[in-house]
């Protein structure tokens, strides 16, 4: 007498529910990494634009009016962002941070967050300009 044996047993579901309880939360743990390390360049769009926007404000000031004092505190830009900046006059020869040169400013902006493997940093020089009669 022959049976018809279609499904599975007990024993065969219980093996597959306990296999599937330790294949699951490994596989879930790898794909959020990877799915982190693919959005990291959206974080670092937002970086950019929150430099840049930045750096508009300070390069919009009258070169006298570009001091340190525009880079006191740290600007918080909502969301975990943070600009920082530094004003520095440099050397006109070299580049090089001095504090006599009354014609060279460097300027540095940082943005920080928690997600950016580095900070973003531009900076860039502004001079003063001749005035014209």
């Amino acid at each position: 007498m022959r049976t018809n044996n279609k499904g599975f047993t007990l024993i065969e579901l219980i093996i597959f529910i306990i296999i599937g309880a330790i294949f699951v939360p490994a596989s879930m743990v790898a794909f959020t990494s990877v799915m982190n390390s693919y959005s990291r360049p959206d974080y670092y769009v937002k970086a950019m634009f929150y430099a840049d926007k930045r750096m508009a404000e300070i390069t919009n000031n009258v070169y006298d009016n570009i001091t340190s004092t525009l880079c006191t505190t740290p600007t918080d830009e909502g969301g975990g962002y943070t600009t920082e900046c530094a004003v520095a006059t440099v050397n006109s020869n070299d580049l090089s941070t001095t504090s006599s040169s009354p014609y060279y400013k460097r300027i540095t902006v940082t943005v920080k967050y928690s997600q950016l493997l580095n900070d973003y940093v531009i900076s860039t020089i502004v001079t003063r300009r001749p005035i014209l009669p």
